[in-house]
C-alpha cells in the first residue's frame, strides 16, 4: 500500500479523487478550509443572496465533465445564452468590440479601419510579446484603445510584458468584412467564444462539485505547513505529521515551494518570479429586478476601478431573493506589479458610485446587500518570466513524486473543467506508476 495525499479539495482535487476512487486506490484528501470547492466555492448570505468566489460558468464541451455536472445537480441545470458587452467612454458596445464598433467616433473608426486594411495585406508576422501580437492582429489604434487598456486593468501589467501562450480562443480575430459590417450596422452575429453556458439552478457554482464527498472523507481544516522530501512527511497546522509516497497538489506553485524544506536555490528563485493577480470582489444586492440584461461587462476606462461586472442573479433566480438582482464587481491587484493598499471593504462605495455614473444603478435603488472580500490567488499573469519558471518548478516536483495540477498547480489559465481533467490526469500518472 502506498500513501497518496491530495492537497486541496477544489476542482483539480476532485478530478484526482474521482480517478483514485474509480481505480479503487486508497488516498487521503486534505483541505485547509472547512468547506470544499477551492476557487469554485459559493457562499450563501442572510436574506437569500448567493455569490460565487468570482464569476463562474460552465461552457465545457467535454462530455465526461458535462455528465458529471448534470449528475451532481440531479439534472437541475440552467442553460443560458451568453449576453456580454463592454463599457468604453460612456458607450455600451456589444462584445467582442472589434466587430461591434458601430456608433463610435468616425475619426476613431476611420483610423482603425485604415490600419486593419493595411494589416490584411501583410503576411504572418513574428511577434515576441502580447503587445506585438495585438498590433499585428488589430492595428495600433484599436489595440491602444481597447485590449491594451483592459490588460493593464485585468493583468496589472503592460501587454509588452506578457507572452501570447494563454490566448487560445479568448480574442476573436475577425475578417476585414466583419469589422466593416460592425462599423456600419448596430446588429451583428454573435462570435464570442462563450455563446452559451450552464449553471446550477440552486446552490451556486459549487453545486457542480457536490459529488466530491462521495469519493472520500475530506479532512477539513488541514493547513499544510511543511513538506520534508527527505523524510517523506507532510506537516499540517504545524503539528500533525503524515507520511506520503505520492502527492497531488493544487496549491499555488510558489506557496508549495515555500513549504518544502529541501529546495534548490534555482527553484526558489523561479518561484519568486511567478506572478498572479489578487481580486477584490464587491457583491451587491439590489431591490430591483433585471438591473442588468448583460451576464457580464468589461470596463475599458482606466479611470473606472471596476474591471469586470457580472450579474449572478441572471445565472439563476435562486442567487437572489424574489424581485431582486445581484451584481459582482472585480478589481484586480498583484504583489509584483500593483499591490493592494486598501481594505477590500473600502471599494464597496467606490463601485456603487461608479455603477451609478454608468447608469447601471439608479439613485433610487436600495442596496439590500453589500459585501467584499479578497481572492488572494485570482488569475495567472502570463508575464515573460512565467514559462521557464513554471517548467523548472514542475520538473523539480515531479522528480520527487509531486504532481501539481489545477490553475495554480500548473500556473496556467485553466478553466474549471480543465482543472478537473488536470487533476484526473495527475492521478492517472500515479496510477501508472503503482
Amino acid at each position: 500500500m502506498k500513501n497518496i495525499a491530495i492537497i486541496g479539495a477544489g476542482m483539480a482535487g476532485y478530478g484526482a479523487a474521482k480517478k483514485f476512487h474509480e481505480e479503487k486506490i486508497n488516498f487521503s484528501l486534505y483541505e485547509k478550509n472547512n468547506y470544499f470547492g477551492g476557487h469554485c466555492a459559493s457562499f450563501a448570505f442572510e436574506g437569500g443572496w448567493m455569490f460565487d468566489d468570482g464569476p463562474h460558468i460552465s461552457f465545457t464541451k467535454n462530455e465526461q465533465v458535462r455528465e458529471l455536472f448534470l449528475e451532481n445537480t440531479k439534472g437541475e441545470i440552467i442553460e443560458l445564452k451568453a449576453q456580454v458587452n463592454n463599457y468604453w467612454k460612456g458607450k455600451w458596445i456589444k462584445h467582442p468590440a472589434q466587430v461591434n464598433l458601430h456608433g463610435l467616433p468616425p475619426e476613431l473608426n476611420t483610423q482603425i479601419l485604415q490600419e486593419m486594411i493595411e494589416l490584411s495585406k501583410n503576411g504572418k508576422v513574428e511577434v515576441s510579446n502580447y503587445q506585438e501580437w495585438l498590433y499585428a492582429s488589430f492595428g495600433k489604434t484599436f489595440a491602444d484603445n481597447f485590449p491594451m487598456k483592459y490588460t493593464r486593468k485585468y493583468h496589472t501589467t503592460d501587454a509588452s510584458n506578457m507572452s501570447t501562450d494563454w490566448l487560445g480562443p479568448r480574442l476573436y480575430q475577425p475578417k476585414l468584412q466583419e469589422v466593416i459590417y460592425g462599423m456600419l450596422s448596430p446588429k451583428t452575429e454573435d462570435v464570442h467564444y462563450v455563446s452559451g453556458f450552464r449553471y446550477p439552478k440552486k446552490g451556486g457554482y459549487v453545486s457542480f462539485m457536490s459529488g466530491i464527498e462521495q469519493h472520500t472523507d475530506i479532512q477539513y481544516n488541514h493547513q499544510l505547513t511543511s513538506i520534508s522530501l527527505k523524510k517523506k512527511e507532510l506537516t499540517f497546522n504545524g503539528k500533525k505529521v503524515e507520511k506520503y509516497d505520492y502527492i497531488i497538489s493544487s496549491m499555488p506553485l510558489n506557496t508549495l515551494v515555500a513549504l518544502i524544506q529541501e529546495v534548490p536555490k534555482a527553484v526558489q528563485e523561479a518561484a519568486a518570479l511567478l506572478a498572479c493577480t489578487q481580486c477584490v470582489l464587491v457583491n451587491l444586492g439590489i431591490d430591483r429586478e433585471n438591473v442588468s440584461d448583460q451576464d457580464w461587462t468589461y470596463f475599458y476606462d482606466e479611470g473606472i476601478t471596476t474591471v469586470r461586472l457580472s450579474s449572478p442573479s441572471n445565472f439563476s433566480e435562486n442567487n437572489a431573493p424574489k424581485g431582486c438582482s445581484s451584481l459582482q464587481a472585480e478589481i484586480y491587484f498583484s504583489d509584483k506589479y500593483k499591490p493592494l493598499k486598501k481594505d477590500p471593504n473600502a471599494y464597496i462605495e467606490v463601485v456603487i458610485d461608479e455603477l451609478k455614473s454608468c447608469n447601471v444603478l439608479k439613485d433610487s435603488d436600495k442596496i439590500l446587500h453589500k459585501s467584499a472580500w479578497l481572492i488572494p490567488f485570482a488569475q495567472i499573469i502570463y508575464d515573460l518570466d512565467r514559462f521557464k519558471a513554471v517548467e523548472l518548478i514542475r520538473n523539480f516536483l515531479q522528480e520527487h513524486n509531486i504532481q501539481s495540477c489545477g490553475r495554480f498547480g500548473e500556473w496556467s489559465y485553466a478553466w474549471s473543467d480543465e482543472s478537473f481533467l488536470g487533476g484526473q490526469n495527475a492521478a492517472g500518472i500515479i496510477v501508472d506508476n503503482l
